[in-house]
């Protein structure tokens, strides 16, 4: 008994530490810290891509199946019809429980894996951010989600180097088609 209330314990104080260090607004948007390592700065800096072969796109879609099978499932609760773009399965306008977690936290969106969930129709800039979770997710697999909160609990949501990563590739101008 002693063990499952430390269990408990340790689980209530790991969900309020990130939920605390999961406000919007926790570090500035270009607040790297001064003493982060070296492969962290880089992951902050990395801009994914999407594969450029058909195979790298399913090794993407199946490493990251799990992920998008719980925003899938997370899509679905929302009561909302997705779309399908740019390769992933759009919830927008949710309602229910995802939209719910999204006023709550004061979001505008989430991803997991292909699946990206928005409190309302995302502007180009929201997308592209919500896209490079998209491939991080494609590169990570399982592992997204431990290193992200692991980022969380070390750097806060806007610090995080993950997030980084998708505000610098959300505010790059992209280039004019001719």
């Amino acid at each position: 008994m002693n063990r499952r209330r430390a269990g408990l314990a340790a689980a209530a104080v790991t969900t309020v530490v990130l939920l605390w260090r999961l406000r919007p607004g926790s570090g500035g948007e270009d607040d790297a810290p001064v003493d982060e390592p070296h492969v962290v700065a880089r992951l902050a800096a990395w801009a994914p891509t999407p594969s450029r072969s058909r195979a790298g796109r399913l090794a993407g879609y199946l490493w990251a199946a799990p992920l998008t099978a719980t925003g899938v499932l997370l899509g679905a609760l929302s009561r909302t019809r997705p779309q399908v773009r740019d390769g992933v399965l759009l919830f927008t306008e949710v309602r229910g429980l995802g939209g719910r977690m999204l006023s709550w936290r004061g979001f505008a969106a989430a991803t997991l894996g292909h699946a990206v969930i928005t409190a309302h129709e995302p502007t180009e800039r929201l997308l592209r951010h919500e896209l490079v979770h998209v491939r991080q997710a494609e590169r990570w697999g399982p592992l997204f989600v431990p290193l992200y909160l692991a980022g969380l609990i070390r750097y806060g949501y806007r610090r995080n180097p993950f997030e980084r990563a998708a505000y610098a590739a959300a505010t790059r101008v992209l280039p004019s088609p001719t």
